[in-house]
C-alpha cells in the first residue's frame, strides 16, 4: 500500500514538475470538468498550477465546447464556461411559467440571456467543420436533454420578446425530428394560421377584390396537385397531444380592409404570429399522427432538411438560390370553426403532398406589379436594403418551372437583440404553354403571392401565401435552402 501511495505521489510529482502551460493543457483536454477537479484537488499546489490567474485550461475547456469568440481573455472564458455549465446543467421546464414563481421566472430569464449570447455566436463565427458547430451541437444536446423550451405552451403569457426570437430563430432544431419534442394541436390557432380575423360578421362584401380580405374560401388555384379531402385521426398516443375543437359550430368570421397590411411589419412584427405558423408546421411535419407532410418530410436525407446556418456566417445575409418548402391549402374553405380545427389542410393521408422548390438568382431590377403591392406592400422605409430577385418554381418530382419574381428587405430592428432578420416577398405564377401568366386580372392562370419572416441564418422562411386573384384563398408555407 505505501508502494502504491508513493508511486502516485512521485506520478504527482512529475505532472507538477512541468511547465504551467502544458500542465494546464493536460487538464483542459481531459474528458470531463470533474476529471479537471479531481487532478486540481490532488494537492494545493496542483490547483494553483492548473487555476492559475491566466489559466488556459478555461481556452481548451470552451474550445472543446464552443467556438471561442475573438478577443476574450482568459478570464472571460473562465466566467462564461462556469456560468453555462452551471446554467445548462439544471433542468428547466418551460411549460411552467406563473406568476406565483418569480424564482423559477428569473432562472428562465436568464437561461435565455445566455443562449441569445450562444445564438449569436453561433450565426456570427467561423465553424471548424463543414458539419456542425460546437455551440451548435452542445445546444441542441442542452435543448433536448435538459430543457423543454421547444416545446412550447399555448398559454404564453408573461412570454418576452427575447423568448418569442430564440424560438424563431431556433426554429430549425425545432423541426429535426432527433429532437423528438413535437408540438400540440392546441400550441396554435387555426384562424391565425389561416388569416381569420375574430369577432367580424361574415356577411361584408369586398369593395375592391385586390382589398386585403380574409373571406371564406371558395376556390384556389394549386402549384401542388393535393387531394381535397383529409380528415385527423387522433390515436390513444397522441389524445394529450391534440387540442379539443369548439364545443360551438360558429360561423367563421370575415374581414374586409381597404388599406394592404404587411404580414411581417417591420417596426412592429408579430413574434407570437409567426411562431404559430412555426408550430402548425412543426405539428404537421413531425407528427406520424397527423399523417399530412410528416411521410414526405421524414423521407428527406437529414442534410436537405432545415438548417440554422449557412456554413460562411458572412453569407448569412445573402439570398440562397435553392429552396425546398410546403404550402398548406384548404378548400373547399370550412364554414365552421370546429371543421377547420379538425380538417387544418387538404395536404392528403398516404400519398402527401409533393415537395415545391425554387430557384432564384438576385436580378438587377425590381419588378413588383400594383396588383401585387395592393395585397403585399412594400416597406416605406428611407433606409431599407431591398434586393430583388427571379427565378423559377417546380416540384421536387416534375418540372412545372412556374415563374417567380419578389425582393428580399432587410429590417432594421433587432428583435430579441438578435440581428439579421429579413422579409421575403416573392409572387408565384402559372406557366401556361411556352408563356407566363402575368400578373394582373383577367389572365388565364393562377397567381399566388407568398410574404414571409426570413430568419437570422438566412436558411429558413415562414409566413403565408395569398391568391392575387381571390385574396380570400391563403394559407402558411415554409421553406428552407439546402
Amino acid at each position: 500500500m505505501a508502494e502504491l501511495y508513493q508511486g502516485s505521489a512521485a506520478c504527482n510529482r512529475h505532472l507538477l514538475d512541468l511547465p504551467n502551460e502544458i500542465l494546464q493543457e493536460i487538464a483542459g483536454h481531459l474528458p470531463t470538468d470533474r476529471d479537471v477537479l479531481r487532478l486540481s484537488q490532488t494537492s494545493k499546489e496542483a490547483m494553483s498550477k492548473i487555476f492559475a490567474g491566466e489559466s488556459r485550461v478555461w481556452r481548451y475547456r470552451f474550445g472543446a465546447n464552443y467556438e471561442i469568440p475573438p478577443g476574450k481573455t482568459f478570464a472571460q472564458l473562465k466566467n462564461e464556461y462556469v456560468t453555462r455549465a452551471i446554467v445548462f446543467g439544471r433542468t428547466q421546464d418551460f411549460r411552467q411559467r406563473e406568476e406565483w414563481a418569480p424564482t423559477e421566472e428569473l432562472r428562465q430569464d436568464f437561461w435565455m440571456e445566455i443562449v441569445q449570447t450562444m445564438l449569436q455566436e453561433i450565426l456570427t463565427l467561423p465553424t471548424k467543420s463543414l458539419d456542425s458547430s460546437y455551440t451548435l451541437d452542445y445546444l441542441k444536446t442542452t435543448l433536448q436533454d435538459r430543457a423543454t423550451f421547444l416545446q412550447f405552451p399555448n398559454e404564453r403569457k408573461h412570454r418576452t420578446e427575447v423568448f418569442y426570437a430564440l424560438q424563431l430563430c431556433l426554429s430549425a432544431v425545432a423541426l429535426d425530428p432527433n429532437m423528438k419534442q413535437h408540438c400540440r394541436r392546441s400550441d396554435y390557432d387555426m384562424e391565425t394560421i389561416y388569416s381569420i380575423d375574430k369577432g367580424l360578421l361574415a356577411n361584408h362584401e369586398a369593395d375592391d377584390e385586390f382589398d386585403n380580405t380574409n373571406e371564406s374560401d371558395t376556390s384556389s388555384g394549386s402549384t401542388t396537385p393535393v387531394s381535397t379531402v383529409s380528415s385527423d385521426e387522433s390515436d390513444s398516443e397522441d389524445e394529450d397531444q391534440s387540442s379539443e375543437p369548439s364545443s360551438e359550430a360558429s360561423q367563421l368570421p370575415v374581414i374586409i380592409s381597404k388599406t394592404p397590411r404587411s404580414f411581417v411589419d417591420h417596426e412592429n412584427l408579430d413574434l407570437d404570429k409567426l411562431l404559430q405558423f412555426r408550430a402548425f408546421w412543426q405539428r404537421h411535419l413531425l407528427s406520424s399522427v397527423e399523417n399530412t407532410y410528416y411521410d414526405s418530410y421524414m423521407g428527406l436525407e437529414d442534410w436537405v432538411r432545415p438548417g440554422v446556418r449557412k456554413h460562411d456566417a458572412s453569407e448569412g445575409s445573402k439570398l440562397s438560390t435553392f429552396w425546398l418548402g410546403y404550402y398548406s391549402c384548404i378548400h373547399p374553405f370550412p364554414t365552421t370553426l370546429e371543421e377547420l380545427e379538425n380538417r387544418q389542410t387538404c395536404a392528403a393521408h398516404g400519398e402527401g403532398p409533393e415537395l415545391m422548390t425554387l430557384d432564384l438568382d438576385e436580378s438587377g431590377y425590381l419588378f413588383w406589379p400594383a396588383a401585387c403591392n395592393k395585397i403585399v406592400p412594400l416597406y416605406e422605409g428611407l433606409k431599407t436594403k431591398r434586393v430583388p430577385f427571379a427565378g423559377k418554381q417546380d416540384t421536387y418530382a416534375t418540372q412545372e418551372e412556374n415563374h417567380v419574381f419578389g425582393f428580399v428587405e432587410h429590417m432594421e430592428v433587432a428583435y430579441g437583440g438578435i440581428s439579421g432578420w429579413q422579409r421575403i416577398c416573392f409572387t408565384i405564377c402559372e406557366r401556361l404553354g411556352d408563356e407566363f401568366a402575368e400578373a394582373k386580372d383577367g389572365t388565364d392562370g393562377w397567381v399566388h403571392i407568398y410574404e414571409a419572416l426570413l430568419i437570422p441564418g438566412g436558411r429558413l422562411m415562414v409566413g403565408r401565401w395569398v391568391d392575387l386573384k381571390e385574396p380570400s384563398a391563403k394559407g402558411p408555407f415554409i421553406f428552407w435552402c439546402t
